[in-house]
């Protein structure tokens, strides 16, 4: 596979002011981040930015506190010094990950909560200059090697402006934390070259072995050394751990390239892992791809099982997931991450209907009129860079539909595109089109934006058979779908087929509702309920019940918890709006910790309904 030309211009957004565009350098000449992240970022940052201009010159209100069936017991702000991860809490300590922005590299918090009315932050461990460790797993664990409490961080690499940082490796960094108060360092184990590294991972012991499971976001296909982006470490001896598995979704067919998905950020990468109750299966959150089910029993060998399925209107964006079983029926409670509400809209042509995903940088098209751009189609005689490309042709009023090439590591190349998609967005709104969809030719990457606009006009894009049906038909209807943040989903886990949801919380589906983060991030159970991390929202409980019937229904929300807003450590996040990333469950006394970006580890004791 040749690496060639890898683009993206992703946008870096104040919350207040306007965008502005960054080209990204070739792959093949700097170690960038993985580019996936940076669309990601785009994505989320585009969305602050709609929000801030739709509530420009009005007072903004921070979200109030709720605390329904839920009473708080603890607070620790960490020191408000970065910017809060994910929570995992071993007998009487929580250990706290760390966000990339800002990159300080200080690692993840230890805090005491031997008494969780007071909890206080005692020590850090996994500090590398240049990362974040956004993810912690500790577990006890019993090998000839080693018996104790072992820790498992995720390290990426954030800092990307340190050429020093370029030749390293990231990936998973291992302690002795049985006396958390004096961590013991084993060592580092890097798993990619110069960028990227462990996202999410999982920590288990299966007889006299210890694993991890470790999601490395794009090293399939932008590492310089590509491997499998679900790799299993055998850490029996943490003191030399030593990969012994691997699987991707390029080597494995799944898909042809790094953004082939579905919906405005289509993409299969290895977000997350986790592994089954008795250490046989693993359970990866692949975004687009869905979770899939590997045989792990040979851990030497991850074997496809399963995996679910979306709707093909659906964004995607699969997240994480928690195990959960009733009935002698397996499930898998999934959190679709997505910052964008718009979802993929249809194309209407005569008895047809395709699909067409949106920009993040265009005014969104649930915002027109009756929801809908509907006219007559324009096609340019060349690509659309130029006024001369529409000569003879009527704009006014139509939609147009120029060819849009894309090329991701293709050899032989499709043709080079003769001008970036901003051009064709202003030369067809300048010309007076009601709309631009994108005629999306490529090999391997499905239609979706890559290149940031800043015209007042809806652009989609869209599969090259749906265009030459516009263009034959010479007229459509572009019609725009209920828009929605990320929520949760429940699947059959033999089957891989959607039964239920949860997504009734305000602003879900709002296109454009108060600044705030309105998606789900991750999800834990005690007994029969759910605990959901929700940003804005809170810690949503969720009652499981309805998932014992013949026919699963809905869980149903039986309590919340929104924190108290903090200052915000980087531009990325907003004053005084919660933003809570991570929910851990403690079965012995069923408390819940839940860690804020802004605001650190709260505690609190679910009540009334929201108890398990």
């Amino acid at each position: 596979m040749r690496r060639r030309r890898v683009f993206v211009s992703v946008s870096a957004v104040a919350l207040l002011l306007a965008l502005v565009a960054v080209q990204l350098l070739p792959a093949s000449a700097t170690t960038a981040r993985p580019a996936h992240v940076l669309k990601y970022r785009a994505a989320f940052e585009a969305n602050l930015a709609r929000q801030a201009r739709a509530s420009a010159g009005a007072a903004r209100v921070a979200p109030a506190a709720v605390l329904d069936d839920f009473t708080i017991v603890g607070h620790a702000d960490l020191g408000l010094t970065d910017t809060n991860g994910d929570v995992w809490v071993h007998e009487n300590h929580a250990y706290v990950g760390t966000w990339g922005d800002p990159c300080n590299g200080l690692g993840a918090k230890i805090v005491d909560i031997s008494d969780p009315a007071n909890p206080v932050m005692i020590g850090r461990v996994a500090g590398v200059p240049g990362t974040s460790t956004e993810d912690v797993v500790v577990h006890s664990i019993s090998t000839p090697s080693f018996t104790g409490d072992l820790l498992a961080a995720g390290i990426q690499r954030c800092n990307f402006d340190d050429p020093a940082l370029d030749d390293d490796q990231f990936g998973v960094d291992l302690w002795n934390v049985t006396n958390p108060a004096s961590p013991v360092h084993f060592g580092h184990f890097g798993l990619t070259n110069g960028g990227g590294g462990t996202h999410e991972l999982d920590l288990f012991q299966r007889g006299q072995n210890a694993y991890v499971l470790s999601a490395t976001p794009g090293s399939e296909w932008f590492d310089p050394v590509p491997a499998g982006e679900f790799r299993i470490l055998d850490v029996t001896n943490p003191a030399a751990p030593a990969v012994v598995g691997e699987w991707g979704a390029g080597a494995e067919g799944f898909s042809p390239g790094p953004y082939y998905g579905q919906g405005e950020f289509g993409a299969m990468f290895d977000h997350s892992a986790r592994a089954s109750e008795d250490g046989t299966q693993a359970f990866v959150s692949y975004w687009d791809l869905g979770v899939v089910t590997l045989d792990i029993t040979d851990v030497t060998n991850p074997t496809f099982v399963t995996r679910t399925l979306y709707p093909p209107n659906a964004d995607g964006d699969m997240h994480s997931l928690v195990p959960y079983s009733v009935g002698g029926r397996d499930f898998l409670l999934t959190n679709d991450e997505d910052f964008d509400p718009r979802t993929p809209a249809r194309v209407v042509v005569g008895d047809s209907t395709g699909i067409a995903n949106e920009s993040s940088f265009s005014p969104p098209l649930f915002s027109s009129p009756d929801h809908r751009v509907t006219g007559r189609t324009v096609r340019p005689h060349g690509q659309g860079c130029l006024a001369a490309d529409y000569d003879g042709l009527k704009v006014d009023g139509r939609i147009a539909v120029p060819k849009t090439f894309i090329t991701f590591f293709d050899v032989p190349p499709e043709p080079e595109p003769a001008c970036r998609e901003r051009k064709q967005d202003r030369v067809a709104s300048k010309l007076g089109a009601a709309a631009v969809v994108h005629d999306v030719i490529a090999d391997n990457t499905t239609p979706q934006w890559f290149d940031v606009t800043n015209v007042n006009i809806p652009v989609l894009y869209t599969a090259h058979a749906t265009a030459l049906d516009m263009v034959q038909a010479g007229r459509a209807k572009l019609i725009a779908r209920e828009p929605s943040w990320g929520f949760l989903r429940v699947y059959d886990a033999a089957t891989g087929e959607q039964v239920a949801s949860f997504d009734d919380l305000p602003f879900v589906h709002d296109i454009a509702g108060p600044p705030g983060f309105w998606s789900i991030h991750n999800t834990e159970v005690n007994g029969d309920v759910a605990y959901s991390a929700w940003y804005t929202h809170g810690i949503v409980a969720l009652d499981l019940a309805p998932l014992a019937a013949a026919t699963p229904g809905d869980p149903v929300m039986v309590g919340q918890f929104v924190p108290d807003g903090f200052p915000a450590q980087t531009p990325f996040l907003i004053d005084d709006v919660p933003s809570v990333w991570g929910v851990f469950v403690r079965s012995s006394d069923d408390l819940v910790f839940a860690s804020d970006m802004n605001g650190g580890l709260w505690i609190v004791q679910p009540g009334g309904d929201a108890v398990p």
